[in-house]
Order: C-alpha cells, then sequence, then structure tokens
C-alpha cells in the first residue's frame, strides 16, 4: 500500500513539473509573440527606434531567449534603417554569443568585418545610407546632388563604389543617360582591384545596366559586349536571362538598322525629285483631281481603325500608329505621282514596284515611330519587354490597313502610269 502511495506521489509530482514547465514554454512565445507584433507595428509606421526598444525590451526581459529571428529583426533595424551601427555591432556579437552555429551565424560575421574594416566611414554611411532609404520628400535631384558632393569629397573611400551605382542608377531611371554611363563606367574601373570586395555578382549587375545604358544610347555592339562580359561572371544560373537579354539587343541593333535603311531610301527618293525638277511635270489642277479619290481611301483604311481603338480604349502607342501611318502614306503617295512622267521608259512594272516599296517604307517607319519603340519598357535592369501585349483586334486593323494602303498605292500607281 505504501509503495503504491509513493508512486502515485511520483507521478503527481511529475505531472505538475512538466504542467509548470509547459505553462512557462507556452507563457514565453506568448510574450515574444506580444513584443514582435507591437515591435512590427512601430516599424510599419516607421518609427524605428521605437520598434528597436521594444526588441530590446524583449531581450532584456527575456535575456536567455532561444529565437533567432528576433535578433536578425534587431539588427536589420539598427543597420538599415537606423544606421547605428554601433549598437549593430553590439546585436550581432551578442547574437553570435547566444548562437555561434545560428543560422546567421555566417552573415553576421561577415557583416561585423564589414563594420569594423568601415568604422572610420560610418558618418559618410550614415549620410549616404539616409539618402538611400528613401523615407523623406526630398526630389530625386536634391538627393542626386547631395550624394555628388558627398562622392567629390570622399573619392577615396571605400564606399565610393557604392555611391558610383547608386548614382549610375538614379540617372538612369531619369533618363540621363550620358550621367549614368560615367558613374558605372567609374564603377567598373574598380573591378578586379585588390582593394576591391565587389563580388562577382556584384560585377555583373554593374555590366547589365551598363548595357542598358548603351542600348539607349544606341551603342549596340558594346552592349552586346557587356552582356557577353556579365555572362562570363554569372554563377547564379540566370544564363537564360542573359541570352535573353542579348537576343533582344541584337533584335534592337536590326530593327534601328532596319529604320535607318528606311529613312535613307525616302530621302534618296526626295532627293532624286527634287534632281528632276519635278515641279516642270506638275499641273496642279489635274494633280490634285488625280489625288482625291486615292486620298479618301487612305483615310479611310488608316483613320476608320484609329477611331475604332479610341472607342474601344486601345493603348495610345496603338492609336498613333495610324496617325502616321496616315500622314506617311499620303506623303508617299503624292512623291509616286510625281514620279509617274519619269518611268514611262521604264515601263509600268518598275513604276508599281517603286510604289510598292514607298510604302513598305511608310508602314515599317509608322510601326517603328509608334508601336516598337513607344511599347518597350526596362524591368529590373535585366530584360526589355513589351509593356502590354498587342490585342488581337489592333493586329487585325494593324495589317487590314497597311494591305490596304500597298494595294490603293498600287492601283494608284498603275493609273498614274496610263495617264498622259
Amino acid at each position: 500500500m505504501k509503495k503504491l502511495l509513493a508512486s502515485l506521489l511520483m507521478i503527481i509530482m511529475a505531472f505538475v513539473t512538466f504542467s509548470g514547465v509547459g505553462m512557462a514554454q507556452g507563457s514565453s512565445e506568448d510574450v515574444v509573440r506580444d513584443y514582435s507584433n507591437k515591435s512590427n507595428q512601430y516599424f510599419a509606421a516607421k518609427d524605428y527606434l521605437q520598434a528597436a526598444i521594444t526588441l530590446e525590451e524583449l531581450l532584456a526581459k527575456e535575456p536567455d531567449l532561444n529565437n533567432e529571428m528576433v535578433y536578425k529583426q534587431l539588427t536589420h533595424i539598427y543597420d538599415d534603417y537606423l544606421f547605428d551601427f554601433e549598437k549593430a555591432l553590439h546585436v550581432y556579437e551578442q547574437y553570435l554569443s547566444h548562437f555561434p552555429s545560428g543560422i546567421f551565424s555566417s552573415e553576421f560575421q561577415d557583416r561585423i568585418t564589414y563594420l569594423k574594416e568601415r568604422r572610420s566611414e560610418w558618418p559618410i554611411m550614415q549620410r549616404f545610407r539616409s539618402i538611400q532609404l528613401e523615407d523623406d520628400h526630398r526630389s530625386t535631384q536634391d538627393k542626386l546632388e547631395e550624394v555628388e558632393a558627398i562622392l567629390s569629397q570622399h573619392e577615396d573611400a571605400e564606399l565610393a563604389p557604392d555611391m558610383h551605382i547608386y548614382l549610375a542608377n538614379k540617372y538612369f531611371e531619369a533618363a540621363n543617360y550620358q550621367e549614368a554611363r560615367e558613374h558605372v563606367e567609374q564603377y567598373m574601373d574598380y573591378f578586379g582591384k585588390a582593394s576591391s570586395s565587389l563580388s562577382s555578382e556584384d560585377q555583373a549587375s554593374a555590366l547589365q545596366l551598363y548595357a542598358d545604358i548603351l542600348v539607349k544610347q544606341h551603342r549596340y555592339s558594346k552592349a552586346i559586349w557587356a552582356v557577353d562580359q556579365a555572362i562570363a561572371l554569372n554563377d547564379s544560373g540566370e544564363d537564360f536571362n542573359y541570352t535573353l537579354k542579348k537576343s533582344d539587343i541584337i533584335k534592337q541593333r536590326n530593327m534601328l538598322y532596319a529604320f535607318v535603311a528606311a529613312l535613307l531610301y525616302a530621302f534618296v527618293v526626295v532627293i532624286s525629285l527634287i534632281s528632276l525638277r519635278f515641279w516642270r511635270h506638275v499641273h496642279l489642277h489635274s494633280h490634285a483631281r488625280q489625288l482625291v479619290r486615292p486620298l479618301q481611301l487612305l483615310a479611310v483604311v488608316t483613320l476608320g481603325p484609329m477611331f475604332t481603338l479610341i472607342i474601344k480604349r486601345e493603348p495610345q502607342t496603338n492609336i498613333q500608329f495610324f496617325c502616321w501611318l496616315f500622314g506617311l502614306s499620303v506623303v508617299f503617295l503624292i512623291v509616286t505621282k510625281l514620279f509617274a512622267p519619269y518611268f514611262v521608259k521604264s515601263g509600268r512594272v518598275a513604276y508599281i514596284a517603286m510604289s510598292g516599296l514607298n510604302m513598305a517604307a511608310a508602314s515599317f517607319m509608322a510601326y517603328y515611330f509608334t508601336i516598337y519603340s513607344g511599347r518597350q519598357t526596362r524591368i529590373n535592369a535585366l530584360i526589355e519587354v513589351y509593356a502590354d501585349p498587342l490585342t488581337r483586334l489592333f493586329l487585325w486593323l494593324m495589317w487590314g490597313s497597311v494591305i490596304a494602303v500597298l494595294i490603293i498605292n498600287a492601283s494608284s500607281s498603275y493609273v498614274f502610269s496610263k495617264k498622259k
């Protein structure tokens, strides 16, 4: 009987002990959750100091807290938002003493080394990082001027490459491509230097930006070279994205060459017409009468689709295509008519072929000016993609108008070639 009572007593004591431990653990988790939620609320309200104080209170209340994310959140606030690098160092080291083999131990050790090596540059880092944070309402131009001022005073600082690439990105976003190019080239000057801490990923990212800038300046060969260099440095398995970017640059180069060829063709046609002194063969009343019907048809097949797209609320670039197509088609139709007397000996086939080339050039230039150039947008400095897919309605109207314009011009040139 005594043994039975002793056993029951031990079971009861064990139950009470484990229940107490469980309640303590549950209570500790609740405390962590409450403090973390409170800190997150302060952080969302951009009261970073109070968010840090809340987490500090939690660590003071739970000195043996086995929660690595609390340390991660606190270092993030001190290092990236308050720029209190002394306190950030203290928390990094506090974490390593509690979790020598923790999830963030390697990352935090690297950060400790980085901050200690740059202790003399902390004031510069605080000024620059506060500008990067972009929590104030200063204009972009004011921020750029301040970073330029910091950089001019500390060109030899270890933080100089970071400021160069920041300025390059911001100038690129502001479409100031020459300034962006100068800064990214100065950033690239640090490649391969023994004192440089730039990783291959940093270098590849800069080369991507350099390629984007060169494309905007129509320096396609050098842009392709920059992408090839980025591919050589890439070790993150993103070869597909780099290859896609290179393919896109080649396409843009070819499209520009085609546009220049079309523009040169139009220039040669106009110069040839002037050199032939076309005005000697112009009979204003007769020419106007012959052009009325073709011009009316051109207006119907180009402006009709344009009004359809306006009603359907299509993107502005799609609508502008038909305006350009109408204007260029009218110009080339008049040019075709003025050439009619000079093709009497060459024959009707050559004349109609020239009229077809005229309208092909007009259609391509209209497409390049609007759809191709207007629909591209930059994403993450990596690839340029189309902002909006072309709708099926627009494609039908576009190709229908282009074909109709070619037919109208060919038919008109056939009629013009028969007129005396």
